[in-house]
């Protein structure tokens, strides 16, 4: 429901409202998820976030156990719910929510407990409104991909529509309208149909983020609260564009609250030119995720020459390795030729994460952090996919991978993916896929040394400067305000090798 970003920061300066809050609430929503996002700048946000969106919008997770939160405990029963049921032209619909059992790992949820059981949490909710009398169930879920939408629905009876999110996946049939380039990443049709446990078959929907699109599932029940048919006319996703094949009207109070003095905050910080960019940034989503890219290297290198440069400040040993996170990296668009922004560093780092800096990590650790971010190699879209400054990985999907608990970290079995890991010193971590008994000092953000995204946490001193502003420095500075094809060729200069 809000990502860091530019419209974030806009809704930090004084005065001003939570301009993300304002936008949902103009949208009337019956029911809203509970994702990942809304906690990266803590529970204190997101409860601001509940409080600016109004008293008319439920919240719906089941497995969130707020009582640890203050802020949050407070809200819960009338705006933070289990679930809810909406009344639409004299019917009673059950809406059942889930968050992704990830959230400790891969935000900042603080004292919220995340409940794992799904199924068990999903199908007691469930049950409790059939119980009712209500025939009609919703699960409203974000658990990062759509696959797992799909595989839950088996484990669960009497849920007759779900709804997933968090994944970003394009469901559209062929011919479909679509943003240039998506035509290349359709994941299916829409609806895709799952199976319950009872077998019955479940349509399962979804859209990427941003308002991009809209989706529209169009179904009919029978008189005992059963889908009857789906209306594959009428059913689908539909952009959402000013003008063309998905023009819409404008709001003119969206445009006048909102977009209006976002638009001023933006253009003020792109306004403020750091340097120029003579080579296109690989910052897209699938390929910070899941290969080597010179907009990672990009960041990677930003960071670990910030730590180098303060180290000594803050009594700390100097980096030799960087680690950034593919998910830390939200431009989602490559960043063109041409001139470079404050703006522009504010879309490729907008978490507001601190750099950090952890002194004589064991060589086994830092492969499984690496090990981590490989786990769903061959294939990309994983947030832990881990890039390097100051040193060369060779990665073999063939070897086990790592396996820890999404939700702590824990380690079960390490991974032996990591073949090869050498820092540009020369010191040798690992070789023939054997751990060498050394240590390294590593530089990073410190969301990702406590433990993000499942990595093994280590100790860490915080260096007092943003991920942000340490990309603005590094370009400003080091780079002399020109980042080189020579210094960061699209694709990357083999830092990664991934066989």
């Amino acid at each position: 429901n809000s990502l860091a970003g530019t419209t974030f920061q806009a809704s930090q300066q004084d005065g001003a409202p939570f301009y993300d809050a304002l936008a949902v609430k103009r949208l009337g929503y019956d029911a809203l998820a509970v994702g990942n996002h809304e906690f990266d700048f803590g529970p204190a946000s997101f409860a601001r976030f509940v409080d600016e969106v109004g008293k008319r919008v439920d919240f719906v997770s089941a497995n969130l156990d707020y009582s640890g939160e203050p802020e949050l405990a407070g809200l819960v029963g009338s705006r933070l719910v289990s679930s809810t049921v909406i009344r639409e032209r004299g019917e009673k619909i059950g809406v059942v929510g889930l968050t992704t059992p990830s959230l400790p790992t891969i935000s900042s949820p603080g004292g919220v407990e995340v409940l794992t059981d799904l199924a068990g949490i999903a199908q007691a909710e469930i049950d409790a409104l059939t119980a009712k009398g209500i025939d009609k169930i919703i699960l409203v879920s974000h658990l990062q991909g759509l696959d797992s939408e799909m595989a839950l629905v088996g484990e669960l009876t009497d849920v007759d529509v779900v709804i997933g999110g968090g994944g970003d996946e394009i469901l559209a049939e062929p011919g479909d309208v679509l943003f240039p380039g998506d035509e290349d990443d359709i994941y299916g049709s829409y609806p895709q149909i799952a199976v319950d446990g009872d077998g019955d078959e479940v349509p399962v929907v979804t859209t990427p983020g941003n308002y991009r699109y809209v989706g529209a599932l169009q179904i009919s029940f029978d008189r005992h609260g059963e889908v009857k048919s789906i209306d594959d006319g009428d059913s689908g996703i539909k952009l959402v564009a000013g003008s063309g094949p998905g023009g819409v009207r404008a709001d003119k109070w969206q445009l006048r609250k909102v977009e209006a003095p976002v638009a001023a905050f933006v253009e003020d910080l792109a306004n403020q030119t750091i340097g120029t960019s003579e080579v296109v940034l690989d910052c897209e989503r699938s390929e910070v995720r899941g290969t080597e890219s010179n907009c990672a290297n990009l960041l990677a290198d930003a960071h670990l020459a910030t730590g180098q440069a303060l180290a000594a400040d803050f009594g700390v040993d100097s980096p030799q390795l960087s680690i950034m996170n593919g998910g830390g990296i939200r431009g989602e668009i490559d960043q063109p030729e041409g001139p470079v922004s404050v703006a522009d560093t504010f879309r490729l780092q907008p978490f507001g994460n601190f750099i950090a800096v952890a002194e004589d990590v064991p060589a086994e650790t830092v492969r499984q952090i690496i090990e981590e971010g490989a786990i769903l190699l061959p294939a990309s879209g994983d947030g832990g996919f881990a890039h390097v400054g100051g040193a060369s990985v060779v990665i073999d999907p063939s070897f086990p991978a790592r396996d820890a608990d999404q939700s702590t970290g824990v380690q079960t079995a390490p991974g032996e993916r990591v073949r090869e890991l050498v820092l540009d010193d020369g010191t040798v971590l690992v070789t023939g896929g054997v751990t060498q008994a050394v240590t390294v000092d590593i530089v990073g953000l410190n969301f990702s040394l406590g433990g993000g995204d499942a990595y093994p946490a280590v100790p860490f001193t915080n260096l007092g400067i943003s991920d942000q502003q340490s990309l603005q420095n590094y370009i400003e500075g080091n780079l002399g305000g020109t980042i080189t094809a020579a210094d960061y060729p699209r694709g990357g200069e083999g830092r990664i090798t991934i066989l």
